[in-house]
């Protein structure tokens, strides 16, 4: 582990942080709007999208080796010397908090700290550099911040020709860059906005700048060796015209001063993208003094504790705790960023792919978070009536079809929404959400990307019906097309079509013949899982409502088909497609409810017990896929054992896995997947060779991404299926195994669950991972064993000795507009617990059962300013 919390509060520090590399930090604000990334020698970019990027687009590597990706600051003293923020100092330590980066930096004449920040509500980050001399010291400072000024893809497409564009305004207080047009050769347009950086010292204004490149290195000179520093060159203080169409900086120029032993002098860089000036203008006046900077950064510290407050975990162990908080801390920064824009990231061009909504919603749900309906109603709009749906969300309810304008589907995408979507309902109570009345996405996509559109024309994006109205249906509508396309959507093997990939995107080669039997195993348990929720309704309601043309898919309503042909079903699902192909009847039909639950249940069933029968094999494991060729792709192949993890974890969810045949994957897990140095659990087994029948994946690198890594996404929901069946003693070892590599000295990271670790068990793709979500969500559902159920608190804890730190576990959540403490408190030691006694506001109440209910109106019962206490005496 490189770090050590010094708080309770998830401040860590990283001694001398730059003999680590491709280390990186994220800074944002509340709402996203900005976006930072910073590394221990100050590389990184700052952008408000794709197509603004105020400083050079970064990657990984450009952090290590970029120098035009740096901020940096330089310090040249009498006699010539020059000291550069960036590199590194004879002592230096890194301290990261939420959600701020401060680098502590000494040498003999003096010590150096560099704060950067995002304030909480503005859209520009603060650079604070900080001096206090250690002996009597004259010196000639000078800021650095490349100024890039436009989209991500002009650093390979017409670099030279973009920064032709470029126009700069230079103020007292800093630089203005206003290129003149966005390049873009399908339609130049009008560029308005404002690419900025201003600076002060004592709330006074440098006392010039070089506002280009060229200005600053000069011709023999570079970044690592500026003329305009190390000659001590004159700034400039008016325009030039040889300033417009260069790539710009914006280097600002102090005063010469002399630093006294023990006197500390501070300068400040602000610097961010607006789109009009008076914006620009109001940020620079709320960061133009020490003061107002100092009291930002307070307000933004207390906003994301603040943030993080709603769900708190306590077990008595402070590096656990604190890891906890930055894990429970990552889905937020992935709603804010979603995919893209940190330097691992770079395939992303912006935007939440269809998966990070729903499983993002998980968390929000624990946190207590308000307007969850109206994020799932936005969400869901994102669904085709071909039971597809865009790949990408910009903003919340606006839709893109893919991130790169490819024509794909992805298999496994109608399995999320409701599992998020039946935990809200469990939460809230709000059963009406399902009767909402919204539209569908419609685009140049038909019948799941088998054909195109030519004729469509970017309008709103809505299904119509043939009377040209947009079409509404509600959302238990959505969920059901979601889940009945996928039962009838199936290869030769009558297993679900794999398409363009499923979870595992880099399975990505097999449209035509390849075939999913994890995801198929998740519809089957979609659907039993809905036609419980309608057997709950049937209660209420004994009719639902419904697009007419979805009746096509309910077979058992009138004309009940043989499911284990599957040519049969293919021929419905063509019909269904082709009915449904450009717009929809708009006509309703009512149908019973309790006829349409158990026709969904039936045809889960069916699933169920065709995948225990068809691909269970005898070397005690599920086959998982059938590749481009239509050939089975798991079990053993001349002496060597093909396994997938995510061919063994769905069936473990859903249920299609029997108990006898978990503690056989379990073996077969630990045997083939299990490593025996780290710990931790392989993707997959080692195929060493490509395997284009079947996806990208296999030409990775083995230990790497989709390829064999210690991928913690699909370990994390090993873990959440173990736990869920009953095998808690493997679950928890499961879990814990990201928790030990994501703190080992092999991790080279700062606190967080990565995407993944490699051979080497170092982590990559920092913060922004789906793993965090479920990693909570398992603590909270499965670990500490919390449920809702219309709108009663329930306990059923599944807690090892190995659980505790100490004899008790503490956590804090909001319900029912209340705050709520737990305290699960061991009173002897064993292996496994169960409840003794339970104490709610100091008073025992009986036990009933292994579940411990607190209903509804006991926590009701409470003003809302007090605390809900629970007790729970395990033994």
């Amino acid at each position: 582990m490189i770090y050590h919390f010094i708080d309770n509060y998830g401040t860590f520090r990283v001694n001398n942080p730059y003999k680590i590399s491709y280390l990186y930090f994220p800074l944002t604000n509340k709402d996203g709007t900005l976006l930072s990334s910073i590394s221990p020698n100050l590389a990184g970019d700052i952008k408000k999208d794709n197509d603004r990027f105020l400083t050079p687009p970064a990657t990984v590597e450009d952090i290590k080796n970029n120098p035009l990706c740096r901020r940096d600051f330089f310090i040249r003293t009498k006699d010539g010397i020059v000291y550069q923020a960036s590199k590194p100092f004879p002592q230096e330590y890194l301290e990261c908090g939420f959600l701020y980066h401060k680098l502590v930096k000494e040498n003999e004449l003096f010590s150096l700290e560099i704060l950067n920040f995002i304030p909480f509500d503005l859209d520009a980050e603060v650079m604070w550099i900080k001096i206090r001399g250690k002996k009597k010291i004259k010196i000639t400072p000078t800021s650095f911040l490349p100024l890039y000024g436009r989209g991500e893809k002009s650093l390979r497409d017409h670099r030279h020709v973009t920064s032709l564009l470029n126009r700069v305004e230079l103020k007292r207080y800093g630089i203005i860059l206003k290129p003149t047009m966005i390049f873009d050769e399908r339609k130049h347009r009008e560029n308005t906005t404002l690419y900025f950086a201003f600076a002060h010292h004592k709330s006074l204004p440098p006392l010039g700048q070089f506002p280009t490149l060229l200005t600053f290195c000069g011709e023999e000179g570079n970044l690592e060796k500026p003329q305009a520093v190390y000659r001590n060159l004159k700034p400039f203080k008016r325009k030039q015209k040889n300033f417009d169409g260069k790539e710009s900086c914006a280097a600002f120029r102090f005063r010469e001063l002399t630093i006294r032993k023990g006197e500390e002098v501070n300068f400040f860089v602000i610097m961010g993208i607006a789109e009009d000036k008076q914006y620009m203008y109001e940020v620079f006046n709320k960061l133009n003094s020490q003061k107002k900077i100092k009291l930002y950064l307070e307000k933004t510290k207390s906003y994301w504790q603040k943030h993080l407050s709603s769900l708190r975990f306590d077990f008595k162990n402070k590096l656990f705790n604190n890891w906890l908080l930055w894990v429970y801390f990552q889905p937020t920064l992935r709603k804010l960023w979603g995919c893209s824009f940190l330097p691992h990231f770079d395939y992303g061009k912006g935007g939440r792919g269809w998966r990070d909504l729903w499983q993002d919603i998980l968390s929000l749900i624990l946190r207590g978070e308000k307007n969850i309906d109206k994020l799932i109603l936005n969400n869901l709009k994102g669904i085709r009536i071909d039971g597809s749906n865009a790949t990408i969300i910009t903003r919340e309810g606006k839709f893109i079809s893919d991130r790169n304008r490819i024509s794909r589907v992805w298999t496994d995408h109608g399995v999320w929404p409701l599992l998020a979507i039946e935990l809200y309902l469990n939460y809230s109570e709000n059963w009406n959400l399902l009767f909402k009345k919204i539209p569908y996405f419609r685009d140049h996509q038909l019948k799941r990307a088998k054909e195109i559109d030519l004729k469509f024309k970017e309008g709103d994006f809505f299904l119509r019906t043939k009377r040209n109205k947009i079409y509404k249906g509600t959302v238990l509508e959505h969920l059901l097309v979601q889940n009945l396309v996928q039962f009838f959507n199936v290869g030769d093997h009558n297993i679900l079509k794999l398409e363009n990939a499923d979870w595992n995107d880099g399975l990505d080669c097999a449209p035509d013949k390849g075939e999913s039997v994890p995801f198929y195993c998740m519809y089957g348990y979609n659907l039993k899982r809905l036609g419980n929720i309608l057997e709950e309704i049937a209660k209420r309601r004994k009719e639902v409502e419904l697009l007419k043309e979805i009746t096509f898919l309910l077979d058992r309503l009138n004309h009940p088909i043989d499911y284990n042909n599957a040519n049969r079903k293919r021929e419905i699902l063509s019909h269904y497609l082709e009915k449904t192909k450009y717009k929809v009847s708009g006509k309703k039909v009512r149908i019973e409810t309790s006829l349409l639950a158990r026709d969904l249940k039936e045809k889960g069933e069916w699933i169920y017990n065709y995948i225990r029968k068809k691909e269970w094999l005898k070397e005690g494991f599920f086959n998982g896929y059938y590749d481009n060729r239509g050939r089975r792709v798991e079990g053993k192949r001349e002496e060597k054992v093909r396994l997938l993890l995510q061919s063994q974890v769905f069936p473990i969810i859903s249920g299609v896995a029997t108990s006898n045949q978990i503690k056989k994957i379990i073996t077969s897990v630990n045997r083939y997947l299990k490593d025996k140095k780290l710990g931790g659990l392989h993707l997959n087994t080692n195929f060493e060779a490509p395997y284009l029948e079947l996806g990208r994946a296999f030409g990775f690198s083995y230990g790497d991404k989709e390829n064999g890594a210690f991928f913690n996404h699909m370990v994390v929901l090993f873990a959440y299926g173990l736990y869920k069946r009953g095998f808690i003693e493997e679950g928890f070892k499961t879990l814990h195994s990201i928790y030990k590599m994501s703190t080992s000295k092999f991790s080279k990271i700062y606190p967080m669950i990565p995407e993944y670790f490699n051979l080497e068990g170092r982590g990559l793709y920092f913060y922004l991972t789906g793993s965090a979500s479920w990693y909570i969500y398992t603590i909270f559902e499965e670990v500490m064993g919390i449920n809702f159920f219309q709108g009663d608190l329930l306990l059923q804890p599944k807690l090892t000795n190995s659980n505790f730190f100490k004899n008790s576990i503490e956590m804090e959540l909001k319900f029912q507009e209340r705050k709520i403490k737990i305290i699960y408190q061991k009173t002897n030691t064993k292996k496994f617990y169960n409840p003794k006694q339970v104490i709610i506001n100091g008073h025992p109440k009986k036990l009933k059962g292994e579940i411990v209910k607190i209903p509804k109106e006991v926590i009701l019962s409470l003003p809302p300013s007090n605390v809900c206490m629970v007790k729970l005496l395990l033994g």
